[in-house]
């Protein structure tokens, strides 16, 4: 009997096996170098350093092992180049993979670029840079709320969360842009409001409960169904408290809309025209802004909050560097122009990505990536966490030194730019780049 159950086992083995192992062999990937000796056969490797968190890291050593393409999995590869790489795979026509449906918000699932049209116009570099009323909000927020609060801590002598601070900074400044920013947060000037949402926004995106929902998530489902739960209940409360709170605004915004005493202080912001050009029920109008709300809210506030911090806790370790800024930006007539800002920006950015990856995208056809052909269905990622750290393109890399950004010429300047991919770039790049960078 055991013999027998045990050849039933081995047999299955084989045949699971067997089909994995010849695919394996014979598939084109096998030029590419692998990151591990498991990853042409199994994906067990790539699930470990994703749900350990060290992915990146993994990662970066094996492309400065083998180069700027290698293999992570039986389908899949990591990517760190940017002309026959994240041109190719980024620019063009190839999909998200089936990791980012769990971003779909509020039971909305139309297309990326069906939705993307109607924010285009309003997060456009023409846009932001001659908004009139995104300089009032600007203005209000870091002058009335964020520099009123660290003066009031500087005389009472207390210390500052650096980064619950520059989060809640930067969520006021993205809800009143959407909003208005009378309608937006005030969270800056009123901490206590905003720590169980900024909670809630880190509870939801914590590093096991994202792997759990974009790697195991059948896995997650399964196991629930019989009442075992892999993530914990207070990520699904996370959620709950996020989308409660962007429905409070989007509602509350729609209230304003049919009030008809409006003065001409009193701004919408850019809700008014989203409102206006999406010709939907109620209902359906509702679940939209605010699925697409829940995504801005949280990349808003969160990947600028992330870039501020790190900003901060640089400059606060380079003395000479900070007076130097100082010093600019006091004696500059337009600010945003100062060569050094720019500098500590730019490294800032390269080193600490706030959005690190994997954004995972699948070929449409056969293509060539670096000289290496990539069949059809090939799943490649690319991570700003690498890009940023390619010591041909930054000598030095693991240091942040914004000199080097001043000491470049024109040509050079352009290659690292080109390096820096915290926004990404294509058809689905981030929507938000430009007012992220003028918030910053």
């Amino acid at each position: 009997m055991l013999a027998t159950i045990i050849l039933i086992v081995l047999s299955a083995c084989l045949l699971w096996l067997v089909p994995k192992a010849a695919k394996a062999i014979s598939s084109p990937l096998n030029a590419i170098p692998n990151a591990s000796l498991t990853a042409p056969f199994s994906r067990a490797w790539l699930l470990w350093i994703r749900a350990t968190s060290t992915e990146y890291s993994t990662c970066l050593a094996a492309h400065r092992r083998h180069g700027p393409v290698i293999r992570i999995g039986p389908n899949e590869i990591s990517v760190n180049s940017i002309d026959d790489g994240v041109r190719t795979i980024y620019g063009g026509n190839w999909e998200k993979s089936s990791m980012y449906d769990m971003f779909t918000q509020f039971g909305w699932g139309k297309s990326h670029s069906e939705r993307r049209r109607l924010y285009t116009h309003v997060y456009s570099k023409s846009t932001i840079i001659n908004s009139i009323e995104l300089g009032r909000i600007l203005s209000t927020i870091t002058h009335d709320r964020l520099l009123q609060r660290l003066r009031a801590a500087t005389e009472k002598g207390e210390d500052i969360d650096v980064y619950s601070l520059t989060k809640e900074y930067s969520m006021d400044i993205v809800t009143a842009y959407v909003y208005g920013i009378e309608n937006g947060t005030n969270w800056t000037g009123q901490p206590d409001k905003a720590s169980h949402h900024l909670l809630a926004f880190q509870r939801a995106l914590e590093p096991w409960a994202f792997f759990a929902s974009t790697e195991i998530m059948r896995l997650v489902s399964s196991l629930r169904w019989l009442g075992i739960k892999l993530v914990s209940p207070s990520v699904d409360a996370a959620f709950d408290t996020i989308h409660s709170f962007v429905l409070d605004l989007t509602r509350n915004a729609i209230k304003k809309l049919d009030m008809t005493h409006l003065s001409e202080f009193d701004s919408m912001g850019t809700f008014k025209d989203i409102w206006q050009r999406i010709k939907l029920a109620l209902e359906e109008k509702l679940n939209l802004i605010a699925s697409d709300m829940v995504d801005q809210t949280h990349a808003g506030h969160e990947a600028t909050g992330i870039i501020l911090t790190y900003v901060m806790l640089e400059l606060s370790r380079n003395a000479e560097i900070q007076t130097r800024l100082r010093d600019e930006l006091i004696s500059s007539d337009v600010p945003r122009n100062s060569k050094m800002l720019d500098a500590v920006l730019m490294e800032t950015m390269r080193l600490y990505p706030a959005g690190i990856g994997p954004f995972p995208r699948i070929a449409p056809a056969n293509a060539t990536i670096n000289g290496f052909t990539i069949p059809k269905g090939t799943i490649a990622t690319a991570s700003p966490y690498m890009l940023g750290r390619n010591s041909e393109v930054f000598p030095v890399p693991d240091i942040w030194f914004p000199e080097r950004w001043l000491k470049a010429d024109i040509n050079k300047q352009r290659q690292m730019r080109q390096w820096v991919w915290l926004f990404m770039s294509g058809p689905r790049n981030c929507i938000g780049e430009h007012l992220a960078v003028l918030g910053k």
